[in-house]
């Protein structure tokens, strides 16, 4: 009877951790859409708050962010650049790195252009400190994994960062 009872708690164990690996899935890919949502809709206060706290402190706090963003975004737009589209694909699996949950997501961002539009793929890397409730992203920006970890050492070294693709240019 004690193995029944030990084994039925074993597999309750399992099956919710699945579970709260399955919501954070969810919540991770249902706050990257607004993420990036915020961004092309220019709600970069929005944005700044998906953003790695470590990174906004590093600009300045969140009104520097918010005001450098909007600053190069209206300087982008009087050249004819916009940002028109962000989409993600599946995220990788999520991993433990102390108290925190972490992933990998690539982010598709389409960018008109005076003529034409660019297609950008890049890998941002998710971050919760409440087990996938919440995440934060950083964007990796051309840089691999040991380079970010050399300023955030908090980062996993099992995340997968592949190298960056060039963007991919369309005359339409």
């Amino acid at each position: 009877m004690k193995r029944v009872l030990v084994l039925f708690f074993f597999c309750a164990g399992v099956l919710k951790g699945g579970a709260q690996v399955a919501g954070a899935v969810g919540h991770l890919k249902e706050q990257a859409q607004k993420m990036g949502a915020s961004f092309v809709g220019g709600d970069y206060a929005t944005f700044v708050g998906y953003t790695y706290p470590t990174i906004v402190r590093l600009v300045g706090g969140s009104a520097k962010m918010v005001d450098l963003l909007d600053k190069s975004m209206a300087n982008m737009k009087v050249q004819g650049t916009t940002f028109t589209k962000i989409s993600f694909d599946e995220p990788s699996r999520i991993v433990v790195s102390g108290k925190e949950v972490q992933a990998t997501i690539a982010q598709h961002t389409e960018i008109k252009l005076t003529p034409g539009r660019l297609l950008n793929t890049s890998t941002l890397i998710a971050i919760s400190a409440d087990n996938g409730l919440h995440w934060t992203f950083i964007d990796t920006s051309n840089k691999d994994l040991a380079a970010l970890r050399k300023a955030l050492p908090n980062l996993s070294a099992a995340l997968v960062v592949p190298p960056q693709a060039p963007p991919v240019h369309y005359d339409n």
